[in-house]
């Protein structure tokens, strides 16, 4: 039986610099560091965790619409506040990726290594 998703895999060219980021920028936490492998384990607040690790290869073609994983969405509450701090933090989001509806508001953005996220807040869950 599935129980739930434990965590999502990220390659990275500098996994202990990413992890930084991640901390400083969006508050994430390590769980788990194992040095010697330059493999870390990192939830951010409401439990979502990435294990970031070293990448042998360059990444694939970076937009949102190529098969395998494309984007990490973050759950938010005051969007505008969170681009706000991200904005004040160097980091580019960009007002053409800003989506507003009435179901939800989007914003996308990258991390120093080139992943795609993006903020999303829902007016309503999802069924």
């Amino acid at each position: 039986m599935i129980n739930g998703m434990e965590h999502v895999g990220l390659c990275a060219s500098d996994p202990k610099g990413l992890v930084a980021w991640y901390m400083t920028t969006l508050g994430f936490t390590i769980v788990r560091a194992l040095e010697e492998q330059r493999t870390y384990f990192v939830r951010v607040q409401g439990g979502g965790m990435l294990e970031i690790y070293p990448a042998r290869y360059p990444a694939d073609p970076e937009d949102n619409v190529h098969r395998g994983l494309r984007h990490i969405a973050l759950s938010v509450s005051g969007i505008e506040a969170e681009i706000a701090c991200l904005r004040s933090a160097g980091v580019a989001v960009p007002e053409e990726t800003i989506v507003i509806t009435s179901e939800m508001k989007l914003a996308f953005f990258r991390d120093p290594e080139g992943n795609l996220l993006h903020l999303v807040e829902r007016t309503k869950e999802i069924p």
